[in-house]
């Protein structure tokens, strides 16, 4: 097949993530993938880099018609046969351009987060009328686009993000970020990987150190990611009782050795979420994992299975549960184990890739 993605995103996080690893994969499969993309945006330099064929558009509504018949002639000119959409920008301006295509290709609107969508006519046109099908990346996010906006539930199919487990594989030699930081071998780390947006709700970590610290007295909290709330956060941990405990790393691409140093990681968001990446891969590590009790993320972190849940918005919550886990390693690795058996089981890139291409095959035969 010959695919299409666009994004008009200029961020660098789980959705863009998501596209340039299915892109990738679904290249590996044997299909022709093409990313449109912003050109001041990370994903179309990153899917250079990757060598994906690339087009650099500025998704700007003001210029919807020149935009549509832009991108009309080039799904008619390349042979498009599927059309993926990722925001809301790009996907008004490309849907209707595939729906008009001489070609008829399959024309798919992809929703990454839990924010709700709105009850409105146009909505209602983006979602339910525009696309064949729309993939969410978690069975909540489908669920509630069904109960609330009463979309049709045969077009909406959930496909969350697979973890590469051969990446991320607890058995493979890992440098340990204890040496990076000058810290002694067996300091417990807390950590956590994630864009820095005000709804990941990394304060309310940094908020619980003070607690943990109270009962783990050498305990460390690590935060990996960059993001536009970062200098928020920078604030929130300059305020802390526990400044000096707590690391704030910046964007890192060595994302499997922070989990293999971490012994206990943290998912404190409290809206927005789909099914995360990190919080599966950190799982495919073994790691116990202490997550908000959000939908979504209960639909891999089950309390006491494959993982502790707690309120959302909660410091002591967190702290109580990241106490625990420490004071216990044979619950720690209990979690663990059963953490890596799921995304094995359930949770794998190729089993993505191949749903994704079970889906695009199918729905194409009917358009």
């Amino acid at each position: 097949m010959r695919i299409l993605h666009t994004e008009a995103s200029t961020g660098w996080g789980g959705q863009e993530m998501r596209i340039l690893r299915e892109a990738v994969g679904m290249r590996e499969l044997g299909h022709s993938v093409m990313i449109a993309a912003d050109p001041e945006g990370s994903l179309l330099l990153r899917s250079e880099k990757e060598g994906l064929r690339t087009i650099p558009v500025r998704f700007t509504r003001r210029r919807f018609l020149s935009i549509v018949l832009f991108f009309k002639g080039l799904i008619e000119r390349e042979g498009i046969d599927v059309v993926n959409t990722h925001s809301s920008k790009d996907s008004w301006l490309v849907l209707p351009a595939a729906r008009i295509a001489g070609n008829r290709p399959l024309a798919v609107r992809t929703r990454h987060l839990s924010t709700p969508v709105g009850t409105n006519l146009l909505s209602r046109f983006l979602y339910n009328s525009l696309p064949h099908f729309v993939i969410t990346t978690g069975e909540a996010i489908r669920e509630q686009m069904i109960r609330v906006n009463r979309f049709d539930p045969e077009k909406i199919v959930s496909i969350p993000t697979g973890v590469d487990t051969e990446t991320f594989d607890p058995g493979a030699g890992h440098d340990d970020l204890r040496e990076e930081l000058g810290l002694p071998p067996h300091t417990p780390l807390v950590g956590a990987v994630s864009v820095i947006r005000s709804w990941k709700g990394l304060d309310y970590l940094v908020r619980a150190m003070p607690l943990i610290l109270r009962e783990v007295p050498g305990a460390r909290c690590v935060i990996a990611g960059e993001g536009p709330y970062r200098k928020a956060l920078e604030r929130t941990i300059e305020a802390s009782a526990a400044a000096d405990m707590v690391y704030l790393l910046g964007h890192r691409e060595d994302t499997a050795a922070l989990f293999h140093s971490f012994d206990v990681v943290v998912h404190p968001s409290y809206a927005n979420e789909g099914v995360p990446q990190t919080l599966l891969q950190a799982m495919a590590m073994k790691k116990p994992v202490v997550a908000t009790d959000l939908a979504p993320l209960k639909e891999v972190v089950i309390d006491g299975e494959t993982g502790i849940l707690v309120p959302s918005r909660d410091p002591g919550g967190i702290a109580r549960a990241v106490i625990r886990l420490l004071g216990d390693r044979e619950l720690a690795a209990q979690l663990g184990e059963r953490g890596r058996k799921l995304v094995a089981s359930s949770y794998s890139y190729p089993q993505m890739l191949q749903r994704v291409s079970t889906l695009y095959a199918e729905a194409r035969e009917g358009v």
